[in-house]
């Protein structure tokens, strides 16, 4: 009877070890919900899907889980980057190219004349216009205060360049 029993015992610990299979729940980066249908590859071979909560189960042990679907960027982790929770980046939010340009000092120089002559200009077209409202609103002088001392600022951090 023991015998028996201590064979079982090791069937039952021999077959849990190789069928041992992992929960790996796929979410959505920046809302963190579940995706369903998210195709996922174990090792080049195995193809599953996620069920509506966003959950797949795969076999132990593998090498590398892609993991792909239409609205998301693909992903493909070794072993050990797997977590029993996966983000996904949605495609919308992912940038194919970045090019970076430098300003010519020249250039530079030109932007801060520029920008110099449209801060110096006149405001009003004419030295006879008359805005009775203009006057009147207080919230409208105190913004055209902060804006005089933001300018004043401005400058200031300019001459420092």
């Amino acid at each position: 009877m023991k015998r028996i029993f201590g064979l079982f015992l090791f069937y039952i610990v021999c077959t849990s070890a190789v069928l041992a299979q992992r929960k790996i729940a796929v979410l959505d980066f920046e809302t963190g919900f579940p995706i369903e249908g998210v195709s996922v590859v174990v090792d080049s071979l195995e193809a599953k899907k996620t069920n509506e909560l966003g959950v797949v189960f795969v076999m132990e042990p593998f090498d590398s889980i892609t993991f792909s679907h239409l609205k998301y960027g693909k992903e493909k982790l070794a072993r050990e980057e797997i977590t029993d929770t996966m983000y996904l980046f949605a495609k919308d939010f992912m940038l194919d190219e970045v090019v970076v340009v430098g300003l010519s000092p020249h250039l530079l120089k030109q932007l801060r004349q520029r920008r110099e002559e449209i801060l110096s200009a006149p405001t009003h077209p004419s030295l006879l216009s008359f805005d009775l409202g203009r006057m009147l609103d207080k919230r409208g002088r105190r913004d055209r205060k902060h804006l005089k001392r933001a300018r004043k600022v401005l400058k200031q951090w300019d001459e420092k360049e």
